[in-house]
This record gives C-alpha cells, structure tokens and sequence, in this order.
C-alpha cells in the first residue's frame, strides 16, 4: 500500500476530531475565503485566534502590553528555523515578558 498525503492529512484530521476540535475543509479556510483566518498562505500564524488567546490568559494588563507580546512572537528571527521555533514555544509555555506602567505609578 503506498502512503499519500491525503492518507495522512485525513489520519491526522481525524484525530484531531477526536481530540474535540473543530475540523473544517481547507478549501473554506484558504486565504481569500469568508472563513480564512490568514491573509496568504505564507502566514504561519494565525494572529487574530494568538491575539484573543493572550487576551483571555491576560485580561489585567493593558492592551498596550498584550500587543507588545503578540509583536514579540511574531518579530522572532533567529539565525535558523529550528531555533525560531524552539523560541516561539519557549516563549508560549514560559509567556513573553513585556513592561508597561501600573495605573497607581
């Protein structure tokens, strides 16, 4: 029998369902369609759902300091991919740190 890539794409989607998420067909989530959630297909992250992930894990700090967290997760660059990536999920699980004025000073 030999694997293809839509043998694997409907294996993993399907675990994924089983996991409780929500699987929709690529086609409806390509970049130009009404559910897209990025602009081209370059875009790796999808920016609005790590927007409102660190707006609920942070809702006492000013939006000014989220956005600053999202900017630096989005502006890592580092000399190869291996090491944006290990930065990008060190980053996730130990969070971003960013300052921003108390509003008591």
């Amino acid at each position: 029998m030999t694997l293809t890539e839509s043998m694997v794409e409907a294996a993993a989607l399907g675990w994924f369902q089983q996991l409780g998420y929500a699987v929709l067909p690529g086609p409806q989530l390509a970049p130009g369609e009404p559910a897209a959630e990025r602009e081209s297909f370059g875009d790796v992250v999808q920016v609005g759902r790590l927007r409102e992930v660190i707006r609920q894990l942070n809702p006492a700090i000013p939006e000014v300091a989220r956005e600053e967290a999202l900017r630096k997760l989005l502006r890592l660059a580092l000399p190869s991919l291996v090491q944006t990536n290990r930065a990008f999920h060190r980053l996730l699980r130990e969070g971003v740190p960013v300052e921003y004025p108390r509003p008591q000073g």
